[in-house]
Formats: structure tokens, C-alpha cells, sequence
């Protein structure tokens, strides 16, 4: 299940390669679905995860779809 910290760490991971928009953006998506399955299973601090993830919005990457 993902933790504060692994979100965190997964921020600092997202931050240190938001030049490339299509990897970040990627990133990010992967880390927001993992944030919702560990909501869905029952984690114990859902807020705090979703305060923690929605922080990557404020990495300066664009996001876009093809």
C-alpha cells in the first residue's frame, strides 16, 4: 500500500524529471491510480494521501494527451 512517504519520494522523483513532459505526466498518473487503489483498499489516512498527491500539481510540467 502507498504511504505518505512513498508519495513524497515519488514527488522528488516527478520534480527531477518534469523536463520531459510525457515521462512526468506519466509519472504522475501512475502515482495518482496507485493513491486511489490505496484509498479504495481501506488506507488508514486517505486524506492525508490526497492532499499529499494532489502537490503534484504544482510540478511545472505539461500535461496533454494524444
Amino acid at each position: 500500500m502507498v504511504t505518505i512517504h512513498e508519495v513524497e519520494k515519488r514527488l522528488k522523483a516527478i520534480n527531477e524529471i518534469k523536463n520531459d513532459d510525457e515521462a512526468a505526466h506519466a509519472m504522475e498518473d501512475n502515482l495518482w491510480c496507485d493513491v486511489l487503489e490505496a484509498i479504495a483498499s481501506g488506507a488508514a489516512n486517505p486524506q492525508k494521501l490526497a492532499k499529499a498527491v494532489l502537490r503534484s500539481r504544482e510540478c511545472g510540467f505539461a500535461r496533454w494527451c494524444a
